[in-house]
């Protein structure tokens, strides 16, 4: 008998199943495993990225434009387009909020300091319905920018 013939009979007596090929299973199998919640995390934490620019830039371009308005009303409406702009922007249309505090009244008087507070809630991709109320599915985002009115701003 040829070496090769020989292992193939004792394999046989011995009861040992034939191994060829479940290397390459086995590699795919744990290789999968292994980087799903890779992708996963990596889509998550993109998500929760573009959500905590869109909260920043909506606080900041929303304090920016009440500040440089003519009346506290245009200001009210500038600062609601910019911080929508800014959301959508990031992919979140009509999720985000945004308030506008003034320090003084009316809002645009000189040296009056004005806050833009924008929140989101970012939901988790990939989570299903009937799991959301049992683990947390969003994460809610918080942002403030300050802005102070010109001293010498006249009304």
């Amino acid at each position: 008998m040829r070496n090769g013939a020989l292992a193939r009979w004792l394999r046989r007596r011995l009861g040992e199943a034939d191994d060829r090929g479940s290397a390459l299973i086995e590699f795919i199998v744990i290789g999968l495993l292994l980087t799903l919640p890779v992708f996963y995390l990596i889509i998550a934490l993109a998500r929760l990225q573009a959500g905590t620019y869109a909260v920043a830039e909506a606080a900041r371009e929303s304090s920016r434009m009440f500040v440089t308005a003519d009346s506290d009303g245009a200001g009210e409406a500038r600062a609601r387009a910019a911080a929508g702009m800014s959301f959508t922007d990031q992919g979140f249309s009509g999720e985000g909020s945004i308030k506008m505090r003034c320090s003084k009244q009316p809002c645009l008087s000189p040296d009056s300091v004005i806050e833009g507070v924008a929140d989101l809630d970012v939901d988790l991709p990939l989570i299903p319905d009937f799991l959301r109320g049992a683990v947390p599915s969003s994460i809610h985002l918080h942002s403030r920018h300050v802005e102070v009115v010109d001293h010498y701003k006249a009304r």
